[in-house]
């Protein structure tokens, strides 16, 4: 009888070990043995997150329907049941964050819950089971890693400290640890996966696109090719088109396409079993077919391999081209899915139709007017048709033993070098960098006496400071005319395109020398100022102001009388303040005649008296010897500078809103903002 007893006793043991072994296979002894109670805030399923890394096989049913995915080498997911096609990513990486970090809020045993109550959870009546398992390679073997039941969302939100966010909770059951008999509150919500059941984890996306991964992209719209390459997955890298001209990409146009092509989403998704595409020829329909960069370097050992294989987005035309309600189909080389997309941005504007894809080549190409693209420019020439002396622009190095700043400095109708305008200056600068072209006349233009550029009206010559470590680039040299229909148009000198260029881009090219004279009205220090005499013509005899610059102060007198007790001194250094400070609005031609004309009856009158070193070449050398023997030269002689300026409105005084103006050390006339005329007019006396 004892060995009967210990035969039987070791035989349930072995029983119960082979069990106990059979269900760890499966990923199941706490069946056996049992768990813990939850507690408050614990993770479901406490797995970091290279445990979770490890699963690779799912299992979703959802009101009767069920599907499976299993993760490829590359980390793509893909379906096996019902169908044998890509699983949205966005759905897997959304399960697998769910299961990694939904914790338990409660936990409510099911033996305290009616059966009338037990129907709100949904546990039972519309569960969704999900089933996360790690396979071995072969797939023959597995390990249950989780497997739990949504019902329906819990009433309750939950704090997230971490994230500074608040959680949805969800009602949810596992029998994962054991045949559990509560049902939980779980912190997280992904039952909107599931609203359209299984279906919408299949992925609706065309093409998966990383935008860093392309490395080639061809188009085919209707018989028109564009290729596209990148010699690298860096952004920094441009796109270039090859075909069928080599050109420059617009930046902004590249991202639109690329994200437009990552973004586009079909409406419903077929097996190919389901239904047809048009029978067409490649002409027929549009295609883009892209090659990405593998992460694996190429036979040079430098660059990085591009598959050899593209995948092939084919767009089938539309029944009628007018209605764009109408669906088109679509199908994909790396799936066995047909698509329906729309043509137009529908409700969801984040979801674009067919016709948002950029595929005109004018439409890729850069929008700039030259390839110059980030090289500086240190100096440029503007020169007009039967113009003797070009415009010269150039930048000229600062020197730190002389204390020269850097600078630009200009010269215009075989005048001196002087500061150029530095408004004007980035105006054009910025035109030439960034602005686009209004449009494309020709890449083979043949006859430039159409476009007016067999004689051009003006020509732009810029030189470019290399880049390190490459040899100097010749200066870059652009043509501009007018057509016979009198639009603007431009060509690069060694270059076949033709652009048209419209008046606003074209202001800064047109605009007269004076546009590049610095807007400064008056050059003097303040320290040299000897008087200054502010008059209201028409008001008695001018208010003469004298500057002592040893101690900063000031005496006045008009018509032989002292004024200097009635005047405000802080007014008057502010009055010099602003006149040191104070901008023409622009510069007119000598030949201006309105301002000619206004100018006979000038209403103002300002003149400064300022005292200079004469000029070294007009002085006579001299030396003084000191009672020692010690031979220096004797100090530089001064002179008297006077500035006078006259300023008379348009129109009637007190009325008119333009001031024109005149200086006696330019031939040019200018305008003045009202802020600056106030200034000129305001009075210093003490008490005002």
């Amino acid at each position: 009888m004892r060995i009967l007893r210990f035969i039987l006793l070791v035989l349930v043991t072995l029983a119960a070990i082979g069990a106990a072994v059979l269900l760890t296979i499966d990923g199941n002894l706490s069946r056996i043995i049992g768990r813990t109670a939850f507690s408050s805030g614990e993770r479901l399923f406490p797995y970091t997150k290279e445990e979770m890394n490890e699963i690779s096989w799912m299992r979703i049913n959802c009101g009767g329907d069920m599907a499976e995915f299993r993760r490829r080498p590359n980390g793509v997911w893909w379906g096996e049941k019902p169908w044998d096609d890509r699983m949205d990513p966005r759905a897997a990486a959304a399960i697998l964050q769910y299961t990694y970090s939904t914790s338990i809020v409660d936990a409510l045993p099911l033996h305290k819950i009616d059966s009338a109550s037990l129907k709100e959870f949904g546990v039972k009546t519309t569960p969704i089971t999900i089933t996360l398992k790690e396979m071995s390679a072969d797939g023959r073997r597995s390990s249950t890693m989780a497997r739990y039941t949504l019902g329906s969302t819990a009433p309750w939100l939950v704090d997230d400290p971490e994230n500074q966010t608040t959680d949805d909770t969800t009602y949810m059951q596992t029998d994962f640890y054991g045949r559990d008999s509560r049902i939980l509150v779980g912190t997280g919500n992904i039952l909107p996966l599931f609203k359209s059941g299984i279906r919408q984890l299949r992925d609706h996306r065309p093409l998966l696109i990383h935008p860093a991964m392309p490395a080639s992209i061809e188009i085919n719209n209707k018989g028109q090719r564009i290729a596209l390459e990148r010699p690298s997955p860096d952004p920094r890298t441009p796109w270039k088109i090859t075909y069928p001209l080599p050109l420059d990409t617009d930046p902004q146009m590249m991202d639109v396409l690329l994200g437009t092509l990552q973004k586009l989403t079909a409406v419903r998704v077929y097996d190919p079993e389901e239904t047809s595409v048009p029978d067409m020829t490649d002409d027929q329909v549009t295609s883009v077919s892209i090659r990405n960069f593998t992460g694996r370097l190429a036979g040079d050992g430098k660059s990085l391999a591009v598959e050899e294989k593209p995948v092939t987005l084919r767009i089938y035309p539309p029944s009628d081209n007018s209605n764009l309600a109408e669906l088109v189909k679509a199908t994909v080389s790396d799936r066995k899915a047909v698509f329906e997309l729309a043509q137009t941005t529908g409700s969801n504007k984040e979801v674009p139709g067919v016709r948002n894809i950029p595929l005109d080549l004018n439409l890729l190409r850069s929008k700039q007017l030259t390839d110059i693209g980030d090289y500086k420019i240190t100096g440029l020439s503007i020169r007009r048709s039967l113009q003797d002396y070009p415009t010269i622009v150039r930048f000229v190095q600062g020197d730190e033993k002389t204390g020269q700043q850097p600078t630009w400095m200009y010269t215009a109708e075989g005048s001196r070098y002087q500061e150029v305008n530095p408004d004007h200056l980035v105006s054009l600068l910025k035109t030439v960098k960034t602005g686009n072209v209004a449009g494309f006349a020709s890449d083979k233009a043949t006859d430039l006496a159409v476009y007016g550029l067999d004689n051009p009206l003006l020509t732009l010559t810029m030189s470019l400071l290399p880049k390190p470590n490459e040899e100097p680039r010749p200066p870059v040299t652009v043509f501009f005319s007018k057509g016979t229909d009198g639009s603007w148009y431009a060509r690069q000198s060694g270059k076949p395109t033709v652009v048209m260029l419209d008046n606003e881009y074209m202001k800064n090219f047109t605009a007269n020398a004076l546009a590049w004279k610095k807007k400064s009205l008056l050059s003097f220090n303040r320290y040299n100022l000897k008087e200054m005499h502010l008059e209201r013509i028409g008001s008695g005899g001018p208010l003469v102001l004298k500057f002592d610059r040893l101690d900063d102060s000031w005496t006045a007198s008009k018509d032989g009388r002292d004024e200097t007790l009635n005047i405000n001194p802080n007014r008057a250094n502010r009055y010099l303040d602003e006149l040191e400070k104070m901008e023409v609005v622009s510069w007119l031609p000598y030949t201006n005649p309105e301002a000619r004309e206004a100018l006979k009856k000038p209403v103002f009158r300002l003149k400064l008296v300022i005292q200079v070193y004469k000029d070294a070449s007009r002085q006579e050398h001299r030396e003084i010897t000191g009672k020692d023997g010690i031979t220096f030269s004797a100090e530089p002689e001064m002179e008297e500078k006077t500035i006078s300026m006259e300023i008379a409105p348009s129109g009637e005084a007190g009325f008119s809103r333009v001031y024109y103006g005149k200086l006696n050390t330019t031939p040019y006339y200018f305008i003045l903002n009202m802020d600056s005329v106030r200034l000129l007019g305001a009075s210093l006396a003490e008490d005002n």
